[in-house]
């Protein structure tokens, strides 16, 4: 922790000195309202609360299924700059009309920020000091459902367009839109409340993104209004969408992420609906499967080569990087397990003669045989030979448990009665059972 303290402290002077921002000051957003809020407001935090909640599951929701279903046409997915090109098509289109966001998002954040104490100041500033504010409505409202829907569009593409400046500046587009409704306050105050509870819809940070508000402005005082906004409209988005964006994206790209409290929250109700008690045997892949991915080591535990070729060639097949083989002697009881990445290493290093620490006469036996030595051999060393075991009749939680709680890669599954292997487990068919479970 004091590394971090002091790797920030050096980072915070450097930025000071280098003042890129041309204010002299470490926040990217001053803000220096001069007014306090009074208890009626509160009412308008919570529906800020609200309407970012909503944003943020509407987005979750949208970008999912948007991801899922257009990402997925072959001439999109094969054709990665014919998507970009129409993203910036649709972004020229859709932004540069609009005078409020046609500038770049943190220029537009600035402003929808500003507090207005001279009307000349900005082109904001000019229109809210006109009699006749229905057109600056409409562009407000027309900038907030257009930040939405390029943001659904451009997150999750190939080139990284970000998803907390676009939702702080919808945020701050609707809050700016409330602020014109709130007689005696700045509409600012209202911009930079809903800018924390729209990107707390999209992103379901709560205590980080509070801080991360106060940095940002520099607002001390606005501290309750933040907390209040981004709890609201965290509870409102959960009940929209489950997860969050980043927890989606997770999934999208296929990353073996497990959140444990939401996937045992997942398996109860589950349990509940379906009035079944779901056992780890349910998990267990096919037989098929288990075939190609066991490894019968012999009373020598010694295997020829061309077996474990085979096997390592069948585990890319398959496309799953945390599989590997199970090892059983002739009583089908686990010798070990023996990953697909150490497997294919381990290979590589023999074909190369990397393995120089065995004897001269042991490699040449070993070469005329064509079997590989699994207990003092070159693989030997990477073999797991205590994996984590369950037996077949325990319920489901304690498999997730297990992998949530120690950071499993695999965990084998044997009979109560004879502890013979009948199945293993990984974390990606984990998280696909758990995703049927929706």
């Amino acid at each position: 922790m004091w590394r971090s303290f002091l790797c920030s402290l050096v980072a915070a002077a450097t930025l000071k000195q280098l003042n890129p921002t041309g204010t002299g000051k470490l926040v990217l957003f001053e803000t220096n309202y001069g007014v306090d809020y009074d208890v009626v407001h509160y009412l308008v935090f919570i529906w800020l609360g609200i309407c970012g909640g909503v944003f943020g599951g509407v987005f979750c929701r949208a970008n999912f299924r948007w991801s899922k279903f257009f990402r997925a046409i072959p001439l999109i997915k094969n054709n990665p700059v014919l998507e970009l090109s129409l993203v910036v098509l649709a972004t020229a289109l859709l932004q540069y009309p609009n005078r409020l966001i046609r500038d770049t998002g943190d220029i537009v954040m600035a402003d929808l920020l500003a507090d207005c104490h001279k009307p000349d100041e900005s082109w904001l500033c000019r229109r809210e000091a006109d009699g006749e504010r229905r057109a600056y409505y409409l562009w407000l409202i027309s900038g907030t459902l257009v930040k939405l829907l390029l943001t659904v569009i451009t997150f999750g593409c190939k080139v990284p367009s970000g998803v907390i400046i676009p939702a702080l500046d919808a945020g701050a587009l609707y809050g700016r839109l409330v602020g014109q409704l709130v007689p005696n306050i700045s509409p600012g105050i209202f911009a930079m409340v809903g800018a924390a509870a729209f990107l707390a819809g999209v992103s379901r940070m709560t205590v980080s993104l509070a801080v991360i508000m106060f940095e940002l402005t520099g607002e001390v005082n606005f501290i309750p209004p933040f907390m209040i906004a981004i709890l609201i409209a965290k509870w409102v988005a959960d009940a929209i969408s489950e997860d969050g964006v980043y927890d989606l994206a997770q999934h999208l790209l296929g990353h073996p992420f497990l959140d444990t409290e939401h996937a045992l929250a997942r398996v109860r109700h589950a349990r509940v609906d379906s009035g079944k008690h779901a056992v780890v045997s349910d998990l267990v892949p096919p037989n098929n499967t288990m075939e190609e991915i066991t490894l019968y080591t012999g009373p020598e535990y010694r295997v020829r080569k061309s077996i474990l070729q085979d096997k390592l060639a069948k585990l890319k097949s398959r496309g799953l990087l945390d599989a590997g083989l199970v090892l059983v002697n002739e009583r089908c009881i686990c010798h070990g397990y023996l990953p697909e990445a150490e497997l294919e290493f381990a290979l590589d290093a023999m074909d190369s003669g990397a393995n120089a620490s065995s004897s001269n006469r042991e490699r040449r036996d070993d070469h005329l045989q064509g079997e590989v030595d699994l207990v003092g051999g070159v693989i030997a060393g990477f073999v797991d030979r205590s994996p984590l075991t369950v037996t077949a009749g325990a319920p489901v939680e304690y498999a997730v448990e297990m992998f949530g709680k120690l950071g499993l890669r695999y965990l084998i599954v044997v009979e109560e009665e004879t502890a013979r292997v009948i199945g293993v487990i990984i974390k990606k068919r984990l998280l696909s059972y758990l995703d049927g479970l929706k």
